[in-house]
């Protein structure tokens, strides 16, 4: 090791700590020294060279790598064994140096405009190589200062995040994305459109709902493409689309059967009228609903009276104007239309209840809860009122706070524990509220079949006007909801997805063509 300057702007020498003093000009008062970097360096040692300069009898002042430094002491407790710690060093020649350029150095070295990390994707091929080659995951963990989860993470997330998505990163400049969303991405991998959305959604804060939508999608879609081939073996005719049924068409559930119980799908299989099409509210994916395209024609109702004898008012009978039950019926919204709401309503609806249940399991609760609670317990609007213990509502609270009886942990909660258990019994009261698929729906059919909708809606809004003010992000169905507005349809079409939107049934055939 050689103590003296050169002609060339900086050597490559290994110093002891002992050797080097802390720069006093140094204008890092924060060295950031977090437990996953010191754990590093005391697995590794110092990697990267500090830059120093020489003062004379073998000292040198430490220019660049404080955090290295101070990091390096933290490995050892007696000044001794500090003191012998040995780390790579680059030594300035000073007749090089000009006056200032201490304070440049430094500004350069730590500004972000001048260097960037590695972004989280990068970091996880990093640490994804390292397992490829042969390392023990338990053994990254250690040279990185990370945990073996976060290993396994984001060795899982960098197998499956494959080239495609990577171009659309690329393509969109989406560089920030943590693992947790990066693995998300990778579940998409074979579906770049999804990834676009995905993306798309992430950039206006509404990724925890497009995820649970594509998820919801996907399931839907296998689904159906095991539905199919069972209809076609069994001769039932699908209509991909409900909206290409006639106007004369008819739930099964509305219709008589022979024992003048609602039809079942399995007595009307003979009629000529039958028809399946995707269900408009599934419980299950892949679920149908089954209709008769003509009862009248087909037999299903008695034959109406003959008008004159019925009426009795002589001719122009056929001139008045459509009644109002037929206004309201060409009122009516498209199924496809409720059926995209009804999806989205409840994709919606399982993001926001992830979302509570992390936010009522955190330490601390957000300054405006207290209030709320303290608000609603007053006020005790309808979802307040109608808290009966009922099981409904206890399910939602346990799977909100994962706790099967509150009066157990709130012996030995905290007052902001206490705070955010009292906010979950009114989250399961305001989500059982909201239970009501057609809470979304401002249509008058929807009004008639849910006597106190426009209560559901109202208090719909308070509820979700709240969650939006303490950082919830509103998905436009939500939104639509707290504007008091009609939801304005901007999900694709799942059946454009797999396929299917320019087949009408299952040979090509319109439902139409059914009757």
């Amino acid at each position: 090791m050689s103590d003296t300057a050169t002609t060339t702007p900086m050597q490559r020498a290994t110093l002891r700590l002992g050797q080097i003093r802390v720069n006093e000009n140094n204008v890092r008062q924060d060295l950031s020294l977090d437990e996953k970097f010191l754990k590093s360096i005391a697995a590794n040692g110092v990697k990267v060279p500090v830059v120093v300069l020489p003062l004379g009898e073998d000292a040198y002042e430490l220019k660049m790598g404080h955090r290295r430094y101070f990091a390096s002491l933290a490995t050892k407790e007696t000044k001794q064994e500090q003191d012998a710690i040995e780390v790579p060093a680059y030594v300035l020649d000073p007749s090089l140096r000009e006056a200032g350029e201490d304070f440049i150095d430094q500004l350069i070295e730590n500004d972000d405009a001048f260097r960037r990390g590695l972004t989280e994707l990068e970091q996880a091929d990093a640490l994804f190589g390292a397992v490829g080659a042969g390392m023990k995951q338990a053994r990254v963990a250690e040279l990185t200062g990370r945990s073996r989860k976060e290993v396994s993470q984001a060795v899982k997330t960098a197998k499956t995040v494959g080239e495609r998505t990577r171009a659309a990163l690329t393509e969109t400049g989406a560089y920030d994305l943590d693992l947790e969303v990066l693995g998300v991405l990778g579940e998409f991998d074979d579906d770049l459109t999804a990834v676009d959305r995905l993306l798309e959604a992430h950039s206006k804060g509404r990724f925890e709902f497009q995820v649970q939508w594509e998820r919801d999608d996907r399931t839907e879609r296998l689904a159906r493409e095991k539905v199919r081939p069972q209809l076609q073996a069994a001769g039932v005719r699908l209509a991909e689309d409900s909206d290409t049924l006639p106007p004369t068409a008819e739930q099964l559930a509305e219709l008589d059967g022979p024992d003048s119980e609602p039809m079942s799908a399995e007595a009307h299989t003979g009629c000529p009228g039958h028809v399946a099409t995707w269900a408009e509210n599934p419980q299950e994916p892949g679920e149908l609903d089954y209709y008769c395209t003509d009862p009248d024609r087909f037999g299903h109702r008695p034959p109406p009276q003959d008008a004159q004898e019925t009426d009795g008012e002589g001719e122009g009978e056929g001139d008045e104007q459509p009644t109002e039950e037929a206004e309201a019926k060409a009122s009516e919204p498209s199924r496809e239309y409720v059926k995209a709401g009804n999806k989205a309503f409840r994709a919606a609806e399982k993001a926001r209840q992830a979302w509570l249940k992390d936010l009522i399991g955190r330490k601390s609760a957000p300054k405006p809860l207290a209030a709320f609670i303290t608000e609603q317990l007053l006020t005790c609007p309808k979802p307040v009122a109608q808290w009966s213990g009922d099981v409904g509502r206890h399910n939602l609270i346990k799977e909100l706070t994962g706790y099967t009886t509150l009066a157990d942990r709130a012996k030995s909660a905290t007052p902001a524990k206490l705070t955010l258990l009292n906010f979950a019994v009114l989250a399961a009261t305001f989500e059982k509220r909201m239970g009501e698929v057609r809470t979304w729906r401002t249509d008058r059919t929807a009004r008639s079949a849910v006597y106190e909708l426009s209560e559901i809606r109202s208090d719909a809004r308070t509820w979700l006007a709240f969650l939006a003010e303490i950082g919830y992000p509103l998905s436009s169905v939500e939104q639509a909801i707290v504007d008091d507005e009609p939801y304005q349809e901007d999900e694709p079409d799942a059946d454009d997805a797999d396929g299917q939107a320019d087949e009408d049934t299952e040979d090509g055939a319109s439902a139409e063509d059914a009757s």
